[in-house]
């Protein structure tokens, strides 16, 4: 036997190892006794990347002994990669407990217990491991994304830069010092560090990455050159595939984003992210009702085959899950339709695919036993000054503190005047920017919360897939994305009673629970910006009509109201907000001017296209334009409230659905319901009636001034939300 293992063990050795196994199995049917020969069977099939057959072979080695921490750190790595962490953490521990002192077995239980989302046992046995060989560089690597995930920033980076110390070309960890500087919002510092990793190894693909989003996230322009580079660098790389069609997708190239994510399945059939991206990417502007309807089919077919497959993406686990499904139908909700069986279908895809890959969140959660304050939680990722922060904010800062203890989770980098006053109110702030999805699930449940509360979920994909779990008893959402989530975990939808048709109940899946008045406390917004229209970029003469929504969120249906009104006013102008000269503007563009030209009025002369403005300059514009044309199907809510609030008059056609109907209930509680307009010809002459009759214009300007009142600063909404979330808790006052 020994003259056979020694020939075989020289075939391993040169690198010969289908017949080096080949060899051992045939030893294996003569002394299956043998634990060693069991051990290299074990590392050949490893070393051929069958991990199954490894982690049985190396099993069956410690039932022979069990002695030996070897057959232990195997049998960990192969259960590693077959993606089962639970069982590679006991084979480490194991290892460990064999020989205390050996640096590897300490490193690979402290890395997977990092990735099981377990950072404090993961700090223990990382910092063991760099005790007893305080030289491992990529020990002291991984121990400082264990600090990192402990919010332990300044530890982190000191273990980061030991291990750049023992070895100055580890790009992780120029990787990770970059990571650590995006998270602390220093994105200069986290692009140079970035440099060093690409130095290092110029296709490391996370480090690629991470430099393209930093780019996008700050609009700079090298942003799409970044992407190119990673696609160039890594042309078969799945993650590098779908993150430049996400980038595509977001500058409004829609067909070339659909060709990317299609690729990228190609390359990962089990990328959960590309198969959602080639079937559920929808256009931020259709060319019209017809181009809508065509993508609307093809979404409702994308769901079919995605749940034709249910069992495709059972081998995602974990983060790895969470990632995957970290994905919003964010413009199915501009199409102007009842979205609940639509997004019930997805609703329903997705969190079957979390129940299977993070088992620990698929179960209700029982009400903790405690009596006092009710614990509330808030999640988001738009905690500072912006729609969602304003209209949200007081939902934490004006609860009563004697019945209510409130968390807040905000997973943003950006800190701004709303972020501090929220976590000034609250309880206990958790800012957790840059933590993995799993690890903040954990931080969320952890705090055993009797209500958890989403103020939007459709905005940011992150958001959606942490909804998708049941990290809370009762799980409810507001309305900062007005359409229905479509998840079983979400029990209640907090919405606008007055904004609310008849029948509403039929838009949700969750149960409707209605709030009054506008439903939050908002502050009325005022600006100390005297520009004038010139130093604004608007035209000096003629009578404005302000469009002040998002363009993707103009439904083709407005088009031939805008053409009507700029047809019976010679000297009106429509107003728009175009945020980029990128492909979203030049498409809604071509389809207006379309439009316009059929009418037969001068596309170009007749629309004025605004840049960015600041908060500020923006209620100015507001105040110097003559009328606001609300949109069709999604009308405005914080457009409009900023417009009422200047004295702008609004003219609003209600839809059939609440997200159609917040302008109307707005200006219904002002005092102005007659400039709700009944039909589109009514909308038209409502309009033209306010563009051409200055003095009613003035009137009706005096009465939004005095009739605002009913809208901003009213504590009424908050009180009701208090009585709600006792009643959905449970505990009714």
């Amino acid at each position: 036997m020994q003259e056979k293992l020694a020939a075989a063990r020289a075939l391993h050795g040169a690198g010969r190892i289908e017949e080096a196994l080949a060899s051992y199995e045939a030893l294996l049917a003569e002394h299956g006794g043998e634990a060693g020969l069991w051990n290299l069977r074990a590392l050949a099939e490893h070393q051929l990347g069958r991990a199954g057959a490894a982690r049985r072979s190396a099993e069956r080695a410690i039932e022979l002994d069990g002695t030996q921490p070897a057959f232990h750190l195997l049998a960990g790595h192969a259960a590693t990669d077959e993606g089962d962490l639970a069982a590679a953490i006991g084979h480490y521990e194991a290892a460990t407990g064999l020989k205390a002192d050996w640096p590897a077995a300490w490193f690979a239980l402290g890395t997977s217990r990092l990735e099981a989302g377990d950072a404090p046992a993961a700090v223990q046995a990382l910092e063991r491991a760099v005790e007893v060989d305080a030289g491992a560089a990529r020990a002291w690597n991984a121990l400082g994304l264990a600090r990192l995930a402990l919010e332990r920033e300044a530890e982190a980076q000191e273990a980061f830069a030991r291990a750049l110390a023992l070895e100055p070309g580890l790009a992780a960890a120029h990787l990770n010092l970059a990571r650590l500087a995006e998270h602390q919002g220093r994105f200069d510092d986290a692009l140079a560090r970035l440099e060093d990793a690409l130095r290092a190894d110029p296709r490391l693909a996370d480090a690629l990455l991470l430099r393209a989003q930093i780019l996008r996230r700050r609009r700079d322009p090298r942003a799409g050159g970044a992407h190119k580079v990673a696609v160039q660098a890594l042309p078969t790389d799945a993650r590098i595939r779908a993150a430049w069609a996400d980038f595509l997708w977001e500058a409004g190239l829609v067909d070339e984003s659909l060709r990317e994510f299609a690729r990228a399945e190609k390359l990962d059939p089990g990328s959960l992210r590309a198969a959602l991206g080639a079937r559920l990417v929808l256009p931020p502007v259709y060319r019209d009702v017809a181009d809508l309807e065509a993508h609307r089919e093809r979404f409702a077919r994308g769901l079919d085959e995605l749940a034709a497959d249910p069992g495709r993406f059972a081998g995602l686990a974990g983060n790895a899950a969470l990632v995957g499904a970290s994905w919003t139908n964010f413009y199915l909700a501009y199409q102007g339709r009842n979205d609940r069986e639509l997004q019930s279908r997805y609703g329903d895809f997705v969190c079957g695919v979390l129940r299977a890959g993070v088992p620990e969140f698929s179960a209700p959660r029982p009400a903790p036993r405690r009596k006092g304050r009710l614990r509330v939680g808030f999640l988001s990722n738009f905690f500072f000054n912006c729609t969602v922060g304003r209209y949200f904010a007081s939902w934490i800062t004006g609860l009563d503190r004697d019945r209510f203890e409130t968390v807040v989770f905000y997973t943003n980098p950006w800190v701004a005047d709303d972020t501090r006053a929220i976590a000034a109110a609250a309880d206990r702030f958790h800012h957790v920017a840059g933590f993995a999805p799993l690890a903040i699930a954990r931080r969320v449940a952890a705090e055993e919360l009797d209500v958890l509360v989403f103020p939007e979920l459709g905005m940011h994909a992150e958001t959606f897939a942490l909804a998708a779990l049941r990290l809370a008893p009762v799980q409810v959402a507001g309305w900062g994305h007005p359409t229905t989530s479509g998840l079983a975990t979400v029990d209640a939808w907090l919405s606008c009673g007055e904004m609310e048709p008849e029948g509403a109940e039929d838009a949700y899946r969750e149960r409707l629970v209605r709030l009054p008045g506008i439903g939050t406390r908002y502050a009325r917004p005022t600006t100390s910006s005297t520009k004038d229209r010139a130093a604004l970029g608007l035209p000096a003469e003629g009578t404005l009509y302000l469009c002040p929504q998002s363009l993707f969120k103009i439904h083709p249906d407005n088009d031939e109201l805008f053409a009507r009104v700029l047809a019976g006013d010679p000297r009106g102008r429509l107003v728009f907000f175009g945020y980029r000269d990128g492909p979203v503007t030049q498409d809604f563009r071509r389809r207006l001017f379309a439009a316009l030209e059929r009418a037969g009025l001068d596309a170009q002369e007749r629309t004025v296209f605004l840049g960015f403005l600041s908060h500020d300059d923006y209620l100015r514009a507001n105040a110097l334009c003559d009328v606001m044309l609300d949109t069709l199907h999604w009308s405005g809510g914080n457009t409009s409230l900023d417009a009422i609030s200047a004295g702008l008059p609004v003219v609003t056609l209600p839809g059939g659905l609440m997200r159609g109907r917040q302008s109307a209930a707005m200006l219904r509680r002002a005092g102005l319901g007659e400039l709700v307009a009944r039909d589109p010809d009514d909308f038209v002459h409502l309009a033209l009636r306010l563009g051409t009759d200055s003095r009613w214009r003035g009137e009706v300007r005096e009465a939004l001034q005095a009739g605002a009142a009913g809208l901003f600063d009213d504590d009424a909404p908050v009180a009701a939300l208090a009585r709600q979330l006792e009643a959905l808790a449970g505990r009714p006052g």
